[in-house]
């Protein structure tokens, strides 16, 4: 008989140890997905901020790329300007040239 009675109270231990196991699993798990909940809301706020800083490179990087186009259209019409300066120039050194040679005879 005394078999019997330690039989149903092993069974009770052996029970409160797995309850005992699984309320420690449950908080366990519970707590993992806190973590996971906050590491997720971490990494959304992340993106939001990475993709701010990227809009505000591509936008500085346009800026730049229109800065850029316009100092090349200016110094291209600067040059054409020299060219037809150094062209009026030309022509008038020779206007006088032929002026002072007619002179001179």
């Amino acid at each position: 008989m005394s078999a019997l009675r330690r039989h149903p109270q092993t069974d009770q231990s052996e029970l409160r140890a797995l309850t005992a196991r699984a309320t420690n699993a449950e908080r366990r798990l519970v707590n993992a997905q806190n973590q996971l909940a906050a590491t997720e809301e971490k990494i959304v706020a992340m993106n939001e901020k990475t993709s701010t800083t990227d809009n505000k490179w591509e936008a500085r990087v346009k800026e730049y790329e229109s800065r850029l186009r316009t100092a090349e259209e200016r110094v291209k019409r600067e040059r054409q300007g020299g060219k037809e300066r150094i062209n009026e120039l030309e022509a008038h050194v020779a206007y006088v040239w032929l002026i002072c040679s007619t002179r001179l005879f």
